[in-house]
């Protein structure tokens, strides 16, 4: 397993992408021993451990078969119709939603459920909808579409 030495103003998903992983929380969840119970917490300095993840379309395993792998699927290529969408929100003072708690604080909790949509550029195919009260990870699955547009509250984000 590759490990990796955190700098000054990395946090974990700017590392899980360095590396192409799907999600900060898988390198979270392995680095635990190490982060503490606040992934947001990371120190520079912090030695993580990174998981190495099979890229292959797995057409190479097959083949060892001596199979062809286009027979699996009448002569085509098969793709995934599905892909993962993250997006990690966060408020501060500069956010649209500033919502405050009974003393006056900013919240990492919205005073009321927010309604957040993917849409296509044009905002008229819709392919996930559902409610947020924590300003925190949105993970969702939505058909493989390139740059879908999230929409809290009807309101575009980029």
């Amino acid at each position: 397993m590759k490990t990796y030495t955190s700098k000054p103003n990395e946090d974990l998903g700017s590392i899980a992408r360095k590396f192409w992983l799907p999600s900060w929380k898988y390198l979270y969840e392995i680095n635990k021993d190490v982060i503490g119970d606040n992934p947001d917490l990371l120190q520079p300095g912090t030695k993580l451990k990174i998981p190495q993840w099979d890229t292959t379309s797995g057409d190479e395993k097959i083949k060892d078969k001596d199979v062809d792998p286009r027979s699996y699927v009448n002569g085509n290529m098969y793709k995934y119709p599905w892909v993962a969408y993250s997006r990690t929100l966060m408020m501060n003072s500069s956010d649209l939603y500033k919502d405050r708690n009974a003393d006056g604080e900013m919240s990492s909790t919205y005073t009321t459920e927010k309604k957040y949509s993917l849409k296509d550029k044009e905002g008229k195919r819709i392919f996930a909808e559902g409610t947020i009260k924590d300003a925190e990870q949105l993970e969702v699955l939505i058909p493989d579409y390139n740059e879908p547009v999230l929409y809290i509250d009807d309101i575009m984000f980029i």
